[in-house]
C-alpha cells in the first residue's frame, strides 16, 4: 500500500504570515515516516549507513526527534532548509529549565539531536527534493568508526558512540576552478558518474503525492 509523505501543518504557515514571525512545530509524523521508511530494515529508503540511529532509538525513542519550521532560516547570508543539531541549552538563570521545558512539552522529554525541516519549501518540494533533505540531516548525525570502518560502542551504555558529523565535501565552486578537485571532490566525481541506489519505485511507495495531487 502506498504511503502519503508527511506534510507541514497548513495553519502554521498561515500564523506565522499573521504574525510576521517564523514559527516551529513538533513534528511527530515527520519522526514515524523517517523510522518507517530509513530506520527500518525493509523500509522503502532504508540506509544502512543509519543503522546505528535505529539502534540507539531502539533503545531510546526520545534520542531523535523533529521539528516544522514556518520558513527558512539565514544563515551566513544563506538559507537553510534543514538543520540536524546536537541539543544544548544556555546556562544561566532559568534559561536552560525553559528550554528544557520546551522540549519535554514538545516531545515529552529532551532528545540527543534534533532535525528541524522549513515546512514552507516541503509544502511545494519534489518527492526526491524532499527525500534528500531529510537523508542529508540524517548524514549529520554520524557515528565513530574504528579502522576498519566499524562502529565503536561505548563500554558504559553498549550503544554506538555519535557526534554531529559534518560534510564530506565543503569546498568552493571558484576554489575548484582554479585549483582542480581534491582527493574528495574527486570521489563524489565518480559516486556522481553512478546510478542512484534509491529507485523512483521505492519512492513513489513511500512518498505517493501522486495520490493526492
Amino acid at each position: 500500500m502506498e504511503q502519503i509523505r508527511p506534510f507541514p501543518p497548513t495553519d502554521l504557515i498561515d500564523r506565522a504570515e499573521e504574525q510576521e514571525a517564523i514559527l516551529l512545530a513538533p513534528a511527530p509524523d515527520l519522526k514515524a515516516w523517517v523510522m518507517q521508511n530509513w530506520l527500518t530494515l525493509g523500509g522503502e529508503l532504508h540506509n544502512p549507513d543509519h543503522d546505528h540511529i535505529a539502534e540507539l532509538m531502539h533503545d531510546d525513542e526520545t534520542f531523535l526527534a523533529f521539528a516544522w519550521a514556518s520558513s527558512a532560516a539565514i544563515a551566513k547570508k544563506r538559507m537553510v532548509l534543514g538543520q540536524c543539531e546536537k541539543v544544548m541549552f544556555n546556562q544561566g538563570g532559568w534559561k536552560k529549565a525553559r528550554q528544557e521545558q520546551q522540549m519535554r512539552d514538545w516531545f515529552g522529554a529532551v532528545p540527543v539531536y534534533l532535525i528541524t525541516i522549513d515546512a514552507a519549501y516541503c509544502e511545494q518540494a519534489t518527492d526526491r527534493d524532499f527525500c534528500r533533505l531529510i537523508e542529508h540531516e540524517l548524514y549529520h548525525i554520524g557515528v565513530e568508526r574504528d579502522e576498519d570502518g566499524e562502529p565503536i560502542y561505548s563500554d558504559n551504555t553498549g550503544l554506538p558512540k555519535h557526534y554531529l558529523a559534518g560534510h564530506d565535501v565543503e569546498v568552493f565552486f571558484g576554489e575548484t576552478k582554479r585549483w582542480g578537485a581534491d582527493e574528495n571532490v574527486k570521489r563524489l566525481v565518480e559516486i556522481a558518474k553512478q546510478a542512484p541506489f534509491v529507485s523512483e519505485t521505492s519512492m513513489a511507495s513511500c512518498c505517493g503525492t501522486c495520490v493526492i495531487n
